[in-house]
């Protein structure tokens, strides 16, 4: 017969989560909230023309090559994320969100990865029988130091490809270790050829630590070279990731125009070129500025100015700790960043620098936990006891903690001012753009616009997906399009684009707003055709003459556009457009125009007391050439009226006032005053 035993009060007791679980999920939390409070959600004008940042962000968004070599899975990962949390968006009713913080998340999204590998890392080589956990007090503040460097933080918050690049490497270093664990697990050995040959799939640069991964895997287990198995799974594991490129080739395929500066006979020519990073490899060359310092400005500096000398002493001398061949592959490693650093001179650096931080602070895990272990060696049981010891063994133990407590506060001072990317002032890239395409341009209009002007309305109209019917064209594509179609043009624009029309000169250039003129083109036969959407029709009809030929035939009040969602702190003003009736179709040389807001009558003054006004010498600054179809022609002539910011006043009114020349300045030929309010 056999008695039941009743459980015991501990096999009964709810297991609670290890320490190393718990301070891992803090470290998770923690950094997400950093990097969401200070993520990039602007862009700044230099931003526009180049680079990796907007580079990705095209990418991502419509599932082109990025630059070479093309960087495909990271890019449509990328593309599944953006296009899946704006789904999200559209789910919850909020339409047009901004890209930008979304395409920066996915950086982040990296950054958290390669943070939680290097507090799994570091809990890892600091484990043993006496705690399985390993040190995960010093593996959280390494990992929380790491987290707000200038450089990690900076590219975890903004859209670059650096964090994933981190995190790849320490999974490659961390997929090690568990294989070390079982060197005849053929799982994880072709797991972890798969993520080495990944490299070749994304940031080139990462497959410097392949060698040194290789050299100890065969060290470790030489018997794998036998190993037909082992060799072709671990060749075809690692060739695997190569498979992606035939995105880069099918969307090379599709859009020609993606392809960049260059002419090719083929696809194929074209993407052997790009895949190969010809442009890449040329500025590789041994020699690169080799008249530039190296260690004064160069690789090295940059990582002393980042974990300091105490961490950069503490994690090369903490290496030598490590069990070989893990302490033989961080060396080398290290060794190969500094050759590759010093022979690319200044170049892009970002590719090995960050890297090398995380493999560092791993040495510095292990020279803590000797610190910390010396402390409590070599003491008999007796003497440990003594208040005296005791507390002289827990500052030894304690005083490494301390210090990273100062050095993460040390790090976020110094990184904080500069590394935040969220509602930076300098943000104004789009601002101007938005402004411009937040007006009733009829649907798929063909704009034209400075160099500026244009990136920014790229930007918005196939990244941010505000009117996506609209097409910003080169002047040659305008000088096309004009053959067929009217032509927006902004104000500024215009002239340049006038001079480079080499086909019929548009029968007419009239003002559409403030913002815009249209190039009414030769064969346009009416309204419809012109595409002025009643822009020659005053809203208000005055007919004040104010001289023979010239009329103020009546005038139209609007709101201005806001630039929303993009510009969501503007001030609401008023778009003022007179329309002037010309018997001779020429303005009067002697006239001027002035438009001044009032309030309760009287002008406006800016707070430094100058008069708040819009002066022209002719309607429209003389940009408008009038279509003569028979009749007086009427001459649109829009104004923004100028405002004070909040919280003073908006004005009621404008005074329109009309002068001229005289012996004692200038003189009123007439003013007219016009409610703001009349729509």
């Amino acid at each position: 017969m056999t008695i039941p035993v009743a459980p015991s009060e501990e096999n009964t007791a709810p297991r609670r989560p290890a320490p190393r679980a718990i301070a891992g999920l803090v470290l998770i939390a923690l950094a997400v909230t950093l990097y969401a409070f200070t993520l990039d959600n602007g862009l700044q004008p230099y931003e526009l023309h180049g680079g990796d940042l907007i580079t990705h962000q095209y990418a991502q968004v419509q599932a082109r090559p990025s630059n070479a070599p093309g960087y495909p899975l990271y890019t449509m990962g990328g593309w599944l994320w953006f296009h899946a949390i704006r789904a999200g968006y559209a789910a919850a009713g909020a339409s047009h969100p901004n890209p930008i913080p979304i395409l920066s998340s996915y950086s982040t999204l990296w950054a958290l990865i390669a943070l939680w590998l290097l507090y799994q890392l570091i809990c890892e080589i600091t484990g043993s029988t006496r705690s399985p956990d390993g040190n995960w007090q010093a593996a959280f503040l390494l990992s929380s130091f790491f987290a707000v460097t200038y450089f990690f933080w900076y590219y975890a918050t903004t859209t670059e490809q650096y964090s994933s690049a981190v995190a790849q490497t320490l999974g490659i270093v961390y997929l090690y270790i568990r294989w070390e664990q079982q060197p005849d697990n053929m799982r994880r050995l072709f797991l972890l050829a798969f993520l080495c040959g990944l490299s070749l799939a994304h940031m080139l640069t990462v497959a410097l630590i392949v060698p040194p991964i290789v050299a100890a895997v065969l060290w470790r287990n030489p018997k794998l070279l036998r190993d037909v198995r082992a060799v072709l799974g671990s060749i075809l594991a690692a060739a695997l990731p190569l498979i992606s490129y035939a995105y880069v080739y099918i969307r090379g395929a599709q859009r020609p125009e993606w392809r960049g500066a260059g002419e090719w006979d083929t696809t194929l020519s074209w993407f052997l070129t790009f895949v190969s990073t010809a442009q890449g490899r040329e500025e590789l060359l041994w020699g690169f500025e080799p008249g530039r310092s190296f260690f004064g400005n160069g690789f090295p500096q940059l990582i002393v100015d980042e974990l300091g000398w105490i961490l950069l002493i503490a994690g090369i001398a903490g290496i030598a700790a490590l069990k070989r061949p893990l302490s033989h592959i961080l060396y080398s490693t290290l060794g190969l960043y500094i050759v590759f650093a010093w022979a690319y001179r200044y170049g892009n650096w970002f590719q090995v620098i960050l890297p090398a931080y995380p493999l560092i602070l791993v040495g510095a895990g292990a020279a803590i936990e000797r610190i910390q272990n010396s402390a409590v060696k070599g003491r008999p049981q007796a003497r440990s006891n003594i208040p005296g010891n005791r507390l002289w063994r827990s500052a030894r133990q304690n005083a490494p903690l301390i210090v990273l407590i100062a050095l993460i506060a040390w790090r976020v001072d110094a990184s904080l001012p500069t590394t935040g990317s969220r509602n930076r002032p300098q943000d104004t890239a789009l601002d101007r753009a938005a402004l411009l395409i937040d007006q009733p341009l009829p649907q798929g209009s063909a704009l034209f616009a400075s160099v500026d002007d244009a990136l920014a309305l790229q930007y918005l109209t196939q990244i941010w997906s505000l009117r996506p019917d609209l097409r910003v064209l080169s002047s040659r594509k305008a000088d096309q399009e004009l053959a067929r179609n009217p032509v927006f043009t902004t104000w500024d624009a215009a002239p340049t684009l006038l001079d480079e029309l080499t086909t019929a000169p548009p029968q007419a250039v009239e003002a559409f707003s403030p913002d815009w003129l249209i190039l009414v083109p030769a064969s346009a036969t009416a309204d419809a055709d012109r595409g002025t959407l009643a822009t020659t029709e005053p809203a208000e009809y005055l007919d004040y003459p104010l001289r023979d030929g010239v009329t103020l035939a009546g005038y139209r009040v609007a709101p201005s556009p806001r630039g929303e969602p993009v510009v969501a702190s503007a001030r609401a003003t008023t778009d003022l457009t007179l329309y002037w009736r010309l018997e001779e179709a020429q303005w009067p040389e002697d006239l001027s125009i002035s438009v001044r807001p009032t309030r309760d009558g009287d002008f406006v003054f800016d707070n430094g007391g100058a008069l708040l006004q819009i002066d022209r010498s002719q309607p429209a600054g003389g940009l408008t050439r009038p279509a003569v179809t028979g009749g007086a022609p009427i001459v649109s002539d829009p104004y923004r009226l100028p405002v004070l910011p909040a919280p003073e006043p908006l004005p009621d009114g404008a005074a329109v006032i009309v002068y001229a020349p005289s012996a004692d300045g200038f003189t009123d030929i007439a003013r007219i005053d016009i409610a703001l309010d009349s729509q």
